[in-house]
This record gives structure tokens, C-alpha cells and sequence, in this order.
């Protein structure tokens, strides 16, 4: 019986598909299929988007796009996001470039601040014919970036959430968090983040915060108030993919 796995490699999900035993393969899939930039930024005054591929393979690979809402498992079948992805499934020839066309198919989103979606670009790649006559490991690579549509009507400009963030210490029960407070019309992508008490840096697990509200980093337990000054120190994603450091006093 075959048996398919599933592994998270950042923003990767390997898809491996093992045909029973005596496995053979030449390599793991890499990262041959290259999409352009790391996120998307669909602006509501366009009508439609196009995103660049390449595949740097000496062998062929068909593709599938789609987009999702927020479900790292969904398939092609049971997308649903309002976004049209042409062409959906496409077969790629070595050393050459493919342009995906995403349309905005829906309606009712906020006018005041970002949305985000996600598209979904799995490679599968041929069989090797030099093991026809043996069990095959097929692996699939799943490329998963964030795509945000932008509204007009946002009265910011991109550049002032690094600007607009703060942070204050909040007691979460018998613990403590780092409240960041993202006041803008912009998803605030963080890389990085760390605490400096006297000099000392805590790694905190950051998280994407939405536009217009506020997210918790949480803090280790044995975290205690101190009492000199605290600071953060993180790393800002802007739209191109660049980090943006950030460097302010945490509020009590």
C-alpha cells in the first residue's frame, strides 16, 4: 500500500508520495521551480496581477496554482479564495519562465486595510525513467507565499507601519507578553524578534499582526519585571522582501 507524506519546510510543504518498498531515487526535489519575490501585493485598482516562474530544472515539472484563505492543507479542488489563478495547471519545460495571472473574483472585502490569501504552487516533477523498473520516490514541492489585497482606500503609506508599531509589557495571568499594537491599514511581518533587558536578549516567537489591531508574543515563564528599561529589537518584512530593523523602548 502506498503512503503519502507530508512535511512543513518553511514556507515549503513537501508532498512525498512512497510507492511500497525497495525505494530508489536520484535526489530530493530542490527548489528548481523559483517564484518571483517572496509575497504578493495585489493593489484594488488593478485588474489582475501577474506572477513570474522559472524553472531552473535540465528536466520538465508540471505545476498547479491556486489560493486559499488560510488552510496549509488545502488541494486545487477545495480552494477558496476569491482569486482566479490562470493558467491553474501548466506544464513547464527546462530553463524556461511561466507568468501566473491572478484575478480578484470577489466582493465585500475591507476598504481600510489589507486582506490576506495565500498562493499555492506545486511542483511535481517526472518519474525517472532510468528506474522505471523499480519503486519510485515522487516528491512534490509546495511553495506557499502571502498575498495581500491592498485597497485604495488605505489612507497610509507602506513605509509608516515600521514607524506606527509599539509595544508594551502585558501580564498574561501568572506570566508576562509583549503586546504589539499595529495601529495601520498594513499586515505587520516580522523575521525576528527579541527582548533586551540590560543587555540580555530573550527570542521571542513572533507573529504576522493584523491591520488595525493587536497580537501577544508571549513571554518564557521564568520571565520576571524588571526594573531598568526594556527594549525590542526586531526584523521588519517590507513588500519586496526586505528587513526593516526596529529598534524601540517597550511600554509598561
Amino acid at each position: 500500500m502506498c503512503t503519502s507524506i507530508k512535511l512543513l519546510l518553511g514556507n515549503r510543504l513537501l508532498l512525498a508520495m512512497l510507492a511500497c518498498t525497495g525505494l530508489m531515487f536520484s535526489s530530493w526535489a530542490s527548489a528548481s521551480v523559483v517564484i518571483t519575490g517572496t509575497r504578493v501585493i495585489y493593489p484594488s485598482s488593478v485588474t489582475e496581477k501577474t506572477v513570474q516562474l522559472s524553472n531552473q530544472d535540465s528536466y520538465p515539472n508540471v505545476v498547479q496554482a491556486w489560493v486559499d484563505v488560510n488552510d496549509p492543507d488545502s488541494t486545487p479542488d477545495k480552494t477558496d479564495a476569491p482569486f482566479l489563478v490562470t493558467p491553474p495547471m501548466f506544464r513547464m519545460e527546462p530553463k524556461t519562465g511561466q507568468s501566473l495571472r491572478l484575478v480578484y473574483t470577489g466582493s465585500g472585502l475591507p476598504q481600510d486595510r489589507e486582506s490576506v490569501f495565500y498562493l499555492n504552487v506545486l511542483q511535481i516533477p517526472p518519474r525517472n525513467e532510468a528506474y522505471k523498473d523499480q519503486s519510485q520516490m515522487l516528491v512534490m514541492l509546495r511553495n506557499r507565499l502571502k498575498l495581500f489585497y491592498r485597497p485604495a482606500g488605505i489612507t497610509e503609506k507602506p513605509e509608516s507601519v515600521v514607524k506606527s508599531l509599539r509595544f508594551s509589557l502585558k501580564q498574561q495571568g501568572a506570566g508576562w507578553g509583549v503586546e504589539v499594537e499595529n495601529p495601520t491599514g498594513y499586515f505587520a511581518s516580522f523575521s525576528e524578534g527579541k527582548l533586551v533587558v540590560n543587555g540580555h536578549e530573550t527570542l521571542l516567537e513572533t507573529s504576522m499582526v493584523s491591520p488595525r489591531s493587536q497580537a501577544i508574543w508571549e513571554l518564557p515563564k521564568s520571565f520576571s519585571l524588571p526594573a531598568g528599561p526594556v527594549s525590542i529589537r526586531c526584523l521588519l518584512v517590507n513588500d519586496y522582501g526586505a528587513e526593516i530593523k526596529l529598534d524601540q523602548e517597550v511600554s509598561r
